[in-house]
């Protein structure tokens, strides 16, 4: 399963870079997909609250209020039932990307699975609240519709076909019925909003909304597609009319045509496997994983700033448990730890310039503890030759950099290029190497979220641990490569130039006097 895991997020990261060539790494809409759902519902809900305003929610007022809407002349009225489907099919869509994306991540395992798992039901409210909303336009492809939802019900068990013959009849269309679908409507987004609050949950600092840029981007585009092509009604529902030919909504009505196509029966069916296998997917094991963090009392002085950087909200600050002068240390919680070692990266403990002292750190990951990162980076930079020693501090979750060691380049490899401390980069460059190195996942696209931000606030000088302002930075080189291995190592090839050019223009070569 591993395997096909890494061979899934290989495609996912080939159709991230194909967009980050037309936009910038920060403004790629394929890693806001679930801000963008967001942004498309709140609009969504937003024109909504409008139009309800402006609706006559009865079956022989709701047709001629959507006529109003449409044949307003000043074009307000043709751009709020715009924003408001449009924005609804565009969130629909953003949704099913979202899961698509996150499913070839495999993020569907591991301290992941409560978002998974709450994040399915979000697909199906948000298509009940579609699907009624085209209803309570009673035009003849909402009578179509739901004629159409009613015999897919009938197909259930447990009385549905008394439910499906109350929609069928012309006598229970009425305004009762336009109540309940209203009703419907108006309570569906707002279960699916207080939803969404539980499916981010678990994470720090969730993206809930995309940036600036990309949200105004989104928000002209849906204006302008709002007033090109208007939504329009059709002709008024006739309860004992269809007609031969509809334009549906393919984002909400697709159903009916595999109805057609298929049979009842065999939708449910379709319906029901999708879901169930959808939600059986954390159950799929990956290999092992690293053990959660450990907390080492002695060095935890309770300064919060793991429980500040974990993405995953598997810290806590509780009362001291020892005779320390400190008031709180740090709790872990196995079941949402990682096992990242971003907290590692943030502690202050974590470093390596203690001679003769065993190093410990006040927050540990104990597969990985940080005393063997600092004797393996020693024993690789002591071996290294050349006048031009690079280290290279890449990231597991990115790629294997490991081909990209030779006699002149230690490679070492963290589970996270945010574990590494700022103090480990004064480290290396004490230890003779003329330059560092640090290659992880694509920019902006963290495997745990948060590492690519705190790793270059720290080392900006924004972000407790920082790197020491005497520390020159041109001796520093990040890029965020993920499995691109010809950037990291033009990266590293950079980087060394750098340095040769720097140390030529510190140590000038003595002119040669010519005899004459």
């Amino acid at each position: 399963m591993d395997r096909v895991i890494r061979a899934l997020r290989a495609a996912d990261e080939a159709v991230t870079s194909s967009f980050d060539r037309a936009f910038s790494p920060a403004n790629n809409p394929w890693r806001h997909l679930g801000a963008l759902a967001f942004l498309c519902l709140a609009l969504t809900v937003a024109s909504g609250i409008v139009a309800y305003a402006l609706y006559d929610t009865s079956v022989s007022g709701a047709y001629q209020s959507g006529l109003r809407l449409q044949n307003d002349a000043s074009g307000l009225g043709r751009l709020l039932r715009g924003l408001h489907r449009y924005g609804a099919d565009a969130c629909m869509l953003f949704t099913l990307a979202h899961l698509l994306r996150e499913g070839l991540r495999g993020h569907f395992r591991g301290v992941r699975w409560f978002s998974w798992l709450t994040g399915l039901p979000l697909l199906w409210m948000l298509w009940i609240a579609g699907l009624t909303g085209l209803w309570l336009l009673w035009d003849q492809r909402a009578i179509f519709s739901v004629t159409a939802t009613a015999e897919w019900l009938q197909a259930l068990p447990l009385g549905a076909e008394l439910l499906a013959r109350n929609f069928l009849t012309a006598e229970a269309l009425n305004d009762r019925f336009f109540s309940l679908i209203m009703f419907v409507h108006i309570g569906m987004p707002l279960m699916l909003l207080a939803a969404m609050w539980v499916h981010v949950q678990r994470l720090s600092l969730p993206r809930i909304w995309p940036p600036r840029s990309l949200l105004l981007a989104n928000l002209f585009m849906l204006a302008v597609l709002a007033l090109l092509v208007p939504v329009l009604s059709l002709g008024p529902a006739d309860p004992g009319h269809t007609p031969r030919q509809l334009s549906l909504d393919w984002f909400f009505q697709f159903l009916h045509p595999l109805v057609d196509a298929w049979s009842a029966n065999r939708v449910w069916l379709l319906a029901a496997v999708l879901t169930l296998a959808l939600a059986l997917l954390p159950l799929l094991r990956a290999r092992a994983g690293a053990a959660p963090a450990q907390v080492d009392l002695p060095h935890c002085n309770g300064c919060t700033r793991c429980v500040a950087d974990c993405p995953f909200g598997a810290l806590t600050m509780v009362a001291r448990s020892d005779a320390s002068r400190y008031r709180m240390q740090v709790a872990v919680n196995a079941d949402l730890c990682a096992a990242c070692g971003i907290c590692v990266g943030s502690c202050p403990s974590s470093t390596p310039l203690r001679p003769g002292q065993t190093l410990v750190s006040g927050i540990e990951l104990p597969d990985a503890p940080l005393a063997l990162l600092r004797d393996e980076l020693l024993q690789k930079v002591t071996a290294l030759r050349g006048a031009d020693k690079v280290v290279l501090f890449g990231c597991r979750q990115a790629g294997d950099f490991s081909a990209l060691s030779d006699p002149s380049t230690a490679v070492v490899i963290l589970q996270c290029a945010a574990m590494l401390p700022p103090t480990f980069i004064e480290y290396a460059l004490r230890l003779g190497a003329c330059g560092v190195t640090v290659a992880g996942c694509r920019a902006a696209d963290c495997e745990y979220r948060l590492g690519d931000r705190w790793l270059q606030e720290r080392l900006l000088g924004l972000r407790e641990p920082r790197l020491r302002a005497a520390i020159r930075r041109d001796q520093i080189e990040v890029v965020w490569s993920g499995r691109d291995m010809l950037a990291a190592g033009a990266a590293v090839a950079s980087l060394r130039r750098r340095a040769a050019i720097s140390s030529a223009a510190r140590h000038p070569q003595p002119e040669k006097i010519s005899a004459t």
